[in-house]
């Protein structure tokens, strides 16, 4: 199967999630690690978006009120650029981003997620989201175009059913 998904980025509901090791804005990570603990890994096309921007202060506010869930925000900067980024958040809004963005400057991960669109760019990732639960399993996938805003409400409404499903 990791063969089909590093080919096609082919992941679907039902899957377990794919494994990767990636450098953060905390640190060097392995998705295996959070075995037990329910994700949100979500892309985006990239730092210093308005959309983006927009986006990762949503996805901060939420994870601010939960302790059940792990947030991971991916895109193809560089971890220098995400750090400049989280500043620069902080400095127009006094906002901390309580979670970690992920440097996928080979485009490894987005590619195994089918985070890439090659229809639209070659290496920027789209904006999809990957509810995966405590078994890293994947329960829920929702994909947007990069210029289109996704609902932060919406994902936690979908994250909240699945998690009373699993009770």
């Amino acid at each position: 199967m990791d063969y089909e998904l590093m080919q096609n980025g082919i992941v679907k509901i039902g899957d377990k999630a794919p494994n990767f090791e990636a450098t953060t804005t905390i640190g060097n990570i392995n998705l295996e690690d959070y075995k037990g603990k329910w994700i949100i890994l979500f892309s985006y096309p990239g730092d210093f978006n308005a959309i983006c921007t927009k986006e990762i202060i949503e996805f901060t506010m939420e994870s601010g009120i939960r302790e059940d869930i792990l947030i991971l925000g991916l895109s193809i900067d560089s971890i220098n650029s995400h750090y400049a980024w989280i500043n620069e958040i902080y400095q127009k809004t006094g906002i901390k981003v309580s979670f970690p963005l992920i440097a996928d400057r080979s485009s490894a991960i987005g590619r195994k997620y089918g985070m890439i669109s090659s229809n639209i760019n070659n290496c920027e990732t789209t904006r999809n989201v990957y509810i995966i639960d405590k078994n890293l399993t994947i329960r829920a996938i929702l994909m947007y175009p990069p210029e289109i805003q996704r609902s932060v409400n919406e994902i936690f409404r979908i994250f909240e059913e699945l998690k009373a499903l699993q009770k």
